[in-house]
């Protein structure tokens, strides 16, 4: 916006001036520093600068700008200190907002008090420190005022209770305050909005609290308070949000927050809450999110939580009581809230059928009813269309009869999980249309029939486990359309016929189990076979080959044609006496080649158990290699070092046939089976080290990840003379990605790096990217 005098007459034509008063550059995508010729434009009124990539030092000539009102240099890089900044000399100021950029130094008063008109005041996200100074309490014009989210301690100060035009109040994230909340902020009478989320404070929340009429937010969480909700709080009637969570706060809730009927938001998970939940939260017609799980809860759900509210109010959309000690049915009315879209009430002691129509609500994504006493049929959906449910776990309840045909219309399901109920008859078939579903866990039923092939369809399918039924049949050959299939356990079930040897490529699949069938043949030794331990063959009595059980695949031979030597008549025939001695003989030969037999077999494993003791490790491989045990173990010393770091040692070496690789030696892990975090103990090593390593050793208390590598790091790679090609770069960093993707997505469970890093993104010799 520009001013310019009015023109004078043609003839006179003097010359035009102009003053810029208004000048907006935010999300401009500036970059570099700011020019110190701004100080020119002393007409400015409004100057933005927010949302670009600006940083180095504030010209100090920005001081000269007395006339400026608005000043928002927010989301940059600036990286001034407050006291370079003085601020006194912009007596006009009413909104400063600094926030978002990596200003450092002490939080100072930098002239701020001496601006009357200041009602706007941003500091957050950034890195100041110290404490608040007491002369905060002097900022008499200010309604906004936020220093979250810095590297503030110390005290929260009382004279901030000074501040009787405040209305919102940001003092959390990333600080840690001394002590607990200022009773004397409850003399802030305008507040609206009070955020001291997650910045140390202990104590008891003050009753003092309660005179905040106007608050509209109340957001204590993931602090360290203790003590009772007060009930006073109970005369905050305008208050919509109220989030506790994340305490050590105990007791019951109190009655007299009855008269929160605003309240939309109600957060009390994570604390140490007891007695039951007032019914009166069934009363709060506003009430969108109940979140109360993580508590000592007790007694039943209120029966009217959930029905339907009288226009215009709002509907409950989010429920979560997980992880509580409540009892009694799922109450009724959540079958008919078409507004749910989460509801998670897992490891409760709730039983019951699940209320009618209730999984088919049109909003709802997310059921979690695992962990309770559930009984009865799941409803079929005779009204039809799909459903946006995209997480159903009931397992480890009492639910019966069979999965209803209607699952199929679950489209978008990514986790199905029925496991340790009472389901039988057969799986549906429908289940194929479940195109988007990535867990499918029906262990531990009753159900019979085959494994339906459309289970094949399930083309984004990672984890299926189908354990612990009465399944019969032979394998469908169409589960190795499942390209991304990671695990697979169909044990203790009566699967019969042959094992697929379709199955082995499938080169995702790091983790089988068929054991415990009746499965015949002979093992596939092809693709992923190889890789598989005798134990996801185990209690196959005619499976044969590799280090399954022995078998035969023929009929036990008789010793004497006609059986039993006995007549057709039942009297015994001439032959009778010389069958009997052949029969004894045999039988003594058996047992002389048992005995032979044993011994040699105890040899064998004494044998091998010595030569196990004497290098101690097991080896798990999930590809190919062409050196052993010992050959890795003489990398493990302290002159092939090459890195140490938070969890462990890595050592480098070479392998007879020339592979260079990585070793990296985790020491003291107990029972872990798995490297590099994420996974619990107990679980199978194979899908944690697909995308990390080429295989595993175990020893008693240690274990180390050996990756093949013969390109070095990618940080060599970077820093090497000549660096890396930018067509090398994006096909690593994609590469590097998709083995993010897995670690995070594929593996069963998933893990978590913590630690990606260019030294840790192996190359082997054709410079393909592995995530270490």
């Amino acid at each position: 916006m520009y001013r310019s005098a009015p023109p004078g007459p043609p003839s006179a034509a003097p010359p035009t001036t102009c003053t810029l008063v208004y000048l907006d550059l935010s999300a401009y995508n500036l970059s570099g520093a700011l020019s110190p010729a701004i100080g020119h434009l002393q007409g400015l009124r409004f100057l933005s600068l927010a949302a670009n990539s600006l940083g180095g030092e504030l010209p100090p000539t920005i001081a000269s700008l007395r006339n400026l009102r608005h000043l928002n240099i927010s989301n940059n890089q600036f990286n001034d200190t407050l006291a370079a900044l003085h601020f006194s000399s912009m007596t006009s100021l009413e909104v400063l907002d600094l926030y978002d950029n990596d200003l450092t130094g002490p939080l100072t008063e930098a002239g701020l008090t001496s601006l009357p008109s200041l009602r706007h005041l941003d500091l957050g996200g950034n890195f100041f420190s110290g404490s608040i100074p007491p002369s905060f309490g002097r900022l008499k014009a200010i309604e906004f005022l936020s220093v979250a989210g810095n590297s503030l301690g110390g005290r929260i100060l009382p004279e901030l209770g000074n501040l009787t035009t405040l209305r919102q109040l940001f003092l959390g994230y990333f600080n840690q305050f001394d002590g607990g909340i200022p009773a004397e902020l409850g003399r802030l009478t305008s507040l609206v909005h009070l955020d001291l989320a997650s910045c140390g404070l202990q104590g008891e929340i003050p009753q003092s609290l309660g005179g905040l009429a106007s608050l509209d937010t109340l957001y204590l969480q993931t602090n360290q308070l203790n003590g009772s909700i007060p009930s006073t709080l109970a005369n905050l009637t305008a208050l919509r949000f109220l989030d506790v969570s994340n305490n050590a706060l105990t007791g019951e809730i109190p009655p007299e927050l009855a008269a929160l009927t605003e309240l939309r938001l109600l957060n009390m998970f994570i604390n140490r809450f007891r007695g039951g939940i007032p019914d009166f939260v069934a009363d709060l017609r506003s009430l969108q999110v109940l979140k109360l799980w993580q508590n000592n809860f007790t007694g039943a759900i209120p029966a009217a939580l959930g029905r339907a509210a009288p226009a215009p109010a709002a509907e409950l959309e989010i429920l979560i009581l997980l992880d509580n000690f409540l009892f009694g049915p799922v109450p009724e009315g959540l079958g008919a809230c078409r507004t749910l879209t989460r509801v998670r009430l897992g490891r409760n002691y709730l039983t019951g059928p699940l209320p009618r129509d209730f999984l088919y609500l049109p909003l709802l994504t997310t059921v979690e009813l695992q962990g309770n006493y559930l009984t009865g049929q799941l409803q079929e959906n005779d009204a039809g269309g799909d459903s946006p449910l995209s997480l159903l776990n009931l397992s480890s309840n009492r639910l019966n009869g069979s999965i209803p045909l209607s699952i199929g219309n679950f489209s978008c399901l990514q986790t199905l999980l029925l496991s340790g109920n009472q389901f039988a008859g057969e799986i549906p078939r429908e289940v194929g249309r479940l195109r988007r579903l990535l867990k499918m866990d029906l262990s531990g039923n009753n159900l019979t029939g085959e494994v339906p092939g459309e289970v094949g369809e399930c083309a984004s399918l990672t984890y299926l486990d189908l354990s612990a039924n009465q399944l019969s049949g032979a394998m469908p050959v169409r589960l190795v359309q499942i390209r991304m299939l990671n695990y697979l356990n169909v044990s203790w079930n009566k699967l019969n016929g042959s094992i697929p040897a379709e199955m082995g490529g499938m080169k995702s699949l790091t983790s089988a189990d068929l054991s415990h069938n009746d499965f015949s043949g002979r093992v596939p030794e092809n693709g992923q076979f190889a890789y598989f331990n005798a134990s996801s063959f185990a209690g196959n009595p005619r499976l044969c080959g590799l280090e399954a059980d022995q078998c035969s695949l023929t009929p036990e031979p008789q010793l004497w044609p006609g059986g039993s030597g006995v007549g057709v008549q039942g009297q015994a025939t001439s032959h009778a006496p010389v069958v009997g001695r052949l029969k004894l003989a045999a039988a003594l030969g058996l047992l002389a080649c048992s005995v032979a037999f044993a011994a040699a077999a105890v040899a064998t494993t004494r044998s091998a158990m010595a030569r196990r003791r004497r290098s101690g490790w097991r080896m798990t491989a999930f590809q190919k290699v062409r050196f052993g045990c010992e050959d890795v173990v003489r990398c493990v010393k302290e002159n092939c070092v090459v890195g140490r770091g938070g969890a462990g040692v890595v050592y480098a070496g070479e392998m007879p046939g020339g592979e260079r690789v990585a070793v990296k030696r985790i020491v003291a892990v107990g029972d872990w089976r798995v490297l590099g975090g994420g996974t619990d103990a107990g679980e199978d090593p194979a899908p944690a080290h697909r995308a990390a390593a080429s295989l595993v050793l175990e020893r008693g208390g240690e274990a180390a990840g050996v990756r093949v590598h013969g390109g070095g790091s990618l940080g060599e790679a970077l820093h090497q003379r000549g660096g890396m090609p930018w067509t090398t770069r994006l096909r690593v960093a994609t590469e590097a990605a998709k083995g993010l993707c897995y670690l995070h997505y594929d593996c069963s469970p998933a893990i978590l790096h913590r630690d990606v890093k260019s030294n840790n993104i192996l190359l082997d010799a054709e410079l393909e990217a592995h995530v270490a």
